[in-house]
């Protein structure tokens, strides 16, 4: 067990959210280890350096984690917590993931003048989003949107919203629920019409291969969330997904079993299936909506 008398030094991001989502796991590990004291490392990432540029031309996935892992291979760090859904499927060697939060809503959400919800928003209504997900899958429901790039932090997202002139904007549930900003919202996309990113709502806890923290983070570990998350982590990987590819999934364990709606686009086509599996067998799960999504868009 490790000493009372070690601060654990904790990495994250700098922004409030990320901030708030550390606090959220320390409180979790307090329960459990009531003597520790943390440190909170915060860590700037490429993606948060280039906060203006097109994700797709900087490098998609890993963006908000690279400098995080260096930092936890480096030993500058003991453990770091991540949003899931910024975590890409291949792990640097010498990493794990050691514990899964319990999920968070995982739903998209549109904030918008008026609170006005999708179908109510005028005529070429400009929404502001840089995910390539969440651009076809509004489309796909209101073709005449005209879609406007739109990075930053919660705050800027807003603050842009208001400068750029937009009727309205689409954000995770998870990082407005957490900021107590859930009172702006105008409307809650369901997981089918606007199906989540890998990954949404759940925060991920990473640390050194075989260091003492990954048997000590396994304590505050969701299993159901975790099994989920694996089916939807499978899902990405076996089409190759990453953030110039659109794609979503969201995986929920119901009657013991899991439920996995995925979404790909290729071609200008917007497929969606939902499969249910084995509860133990989640990494099959995940291949098999692959397979069947990945087929009908002709590989």
């Amino acid at each position: 067990m490790m000493s009372t008398a070690k601060v654990v030094r904790v990495g994250t991001r700098q922004s409030e959210l990320a901030l708030i989502q550390t606090e959220i796991i320390i409180g979790k590990l307090l329960e459990y280890f009531p003597d520790w004291k943390f440190e909170v490392v915060k860590i700037k990432t490429k993606g948060d350096r280039m906060e203006k540029a097109d994700l797709k031309e900087i490098g998609g996935k890993g963006l908000f984690v690279k400098e995080i892992e260096e930092a936890l291979l480096n030993g500058e760090i003991d453990f770091a917590v991540h949003s899931m859904k910024d975590m890409p499927y291949e792990i640097p060697e010498g990493l794990v993931i050691a514990a899964v939060s319990e999920r968070e809503d995982p739903r998209d959400v549109l904030i918008s003048k008026n609170k006005k919800t999708v179908q109510e928003l005028g005529a070429h209504s400009k929404i502001g989003t840089s995910s390539l997900r969440r651009q076809v899958q509004l489309k796909s429901l209101r073709s005449d949107l005209e879609i406007i790039p739109l990075r930053g932090n919660i705050a800027t997202r807003l603050r842009k919203m208001d400068v750029l002139g937009l009727d309205g904007i689409v954000l995770a549930a998870a990082g407005l629920k957490r900021l107590k900003m859930e009172g702006l919202i105008a409307e809650y996309f369901s997981v089918h019409e606007m199906v989540p990113a890998v990954g949404q709502g759940a925060l991920a806890v990473e640390t050194r291969k075989e260091s003492e923290f990954e048997k000590l983070l396994k304590k505050i570990n969701h299993k159901p969330t975790e099994i989920s998350i694996c089916a939807e982590r499978e899902f990405m990987k076996a089409l190759g997904g990453s953030c110039n590819f659109p794609i979503g999934a969201y995986a929920r364990i119901e009657g013991g079993k899991i439920v996995l709606t995925g979404m790909v686009e290729k071609n200008g086509m917007v497929k969606k299936a939902t499969i249910f599996g084995d509860i133990g067998n989640p990494r099959e799960v995940g291949e098999n909506l692959a397979k069947l999504l990945g087929d009908e868009n002709g590989g």
